[in-house]
């Protein structure tokens, strides 16, 4: 997908393969899309019986490029079931399950209109009212069943099993470390002792955040980026996206969106008051994290053993340093809140 040279012949021979009833195919354009942070990505505006019509590729870096191992047979059927439940996503149409049309296994999709989140904000864009339609976005794609996702996707035996494997996810990112990381340690016991009251399992995007929210036209949140989607709690997702606001700010949660995005997303899922509030969003801040850390730790290991030649493996490395302090910060204010909560749904005892 990186070879510009040879890419408008690859695409044109692709689509003349899956659309073989399209006349006169070809490739106005084709050109490497910045933003993937995983993943290639690339934009291929393609003219057929006397329209263009504009397509993004997702596909697979080299191996010793890659940041992240995940699965683009998983993500492609997981891109049709979202969009066949009309979750605003941009549609998956195409897929190289094997990499010889394309020259990576690649997804292809239709083209999103829509604005990137931290761009919309940075021209001067009200976020009024983002925080009602965030909580519509998140519960479009937790409503779908789980017997609808692909069985590829791991499902969990219950709440308390999947809550019991997240915390001890800090414990064993700190014994895979080189070196021990107390905080770690620390995090997942703190965790472990102030459990939410459990909620429903439902599809999680596993990577939501800013820069995988886009804004359409009509002021509705469109979702990309599904690859580290999962099954697990439905409050993950909002702790995440409050997670990285403190480092991408705006925060569409902070203390003039929580509650009312916590009232909109309470209506749509069914949840109530001790299930989702502004402290158990906070709590899965801190659960929500550690899938990221687990791969920025690996990642940097990664690059010291020669795994992979990115640099970046070891600049992310610092988000996890601000991240500690973050952690704590919120841990140390929830301590009396989570308490309180855990005692109403204790019915007082």
């Amino acid at each position: 997908m990186l070879h510009l040279e040879e890419m408008p012949q690859r695409v044109k021979a692709f689509f003349e393969k899956v659309e073989p009833a399209w006349k006169n195919v070809s490739v106005e354009k084709y050109e490497v899309m910045t933003g993937g942070y995983s993943r290639l990505l690339a934009r291929a505006d393609v003219a057929h019986d006397g329209i263009v019509s504009t397509f993004v590729l997702r596909g697979d870096p080299p191996a010793d490029k890659s940041l992240l191992y995940t699965s683009r047979v998983q993500e492609y059927e997981l891109l049709r079931t979202v969009g066949d439940a009309g979750v605003r996503t941009p549609h998956a149409v195409y897929f190289d399950a094997t990499g010889e049309d394309l020259g990576t296994m690649a997804i292809v999709m239709n083209f999103s209109q829509s604005t990137s989140f931290l761009p919309y904000v940075a021209a001067g864009n009200s976020i009024e009212g983002l925080n009602i339609r965030l909580a519509e976005a998140i519960a479009s794609y937790q409503s779908i069943p789980i017997s609808a996702l692909p069985t590829s996707m791991e499902r969990p035996t219950s709440w308390d099993a999947y809550m019991t494997k997240r915390i001890n996810s800090w414990r064993e990112a700190s014994n895979n470390h080189v070196e021990s990381l107390p905080v770690f340690h620390y995090v997942a016991e703190w965790l472990d002792a102030h459990r939410p009251p459990p909620a429903p399992l439902v599809l999680m995007h596993g990577d939501f955040q800013c820069a995988n929210v886009m804004v359409t036209a009509d002021g509705h949140i469109e979702v990309i980026d599904w690859e580290l989607a999962g099954i697990g709690d439905p409050r993950e997702d909002i702790g995440y996206f409050k997670a990285v606001s403190q480092a991408s700010p705006p925060d569409l949660l902070g203390d003039d969106g929580i509650e009312g995005f916590c009232a909109r997303y309470r209506e749509l899922t069914g949840l109530n008051e001790l299930q989702v509030n502004p402290a158990t969003v906070a709590y899965f801040l801190v659960l929500g994290v550690v899938g990221t850390v687990e791969q920025l730790m690996q990642g940097g290991a990664a690059w010291a053993k020669g795994e992979n030649h990115l640099f970046n493996s070891v600049f992310n490395l610092s988000s996890v340093l601000f991240g500690q302090s973050m952690w704590l910060d919120f841990l140390g204010q929830l301590s009396e809140p989570m308490k309180q909560i855990a005692a109403a749904a204790n019915g007082g005892k």
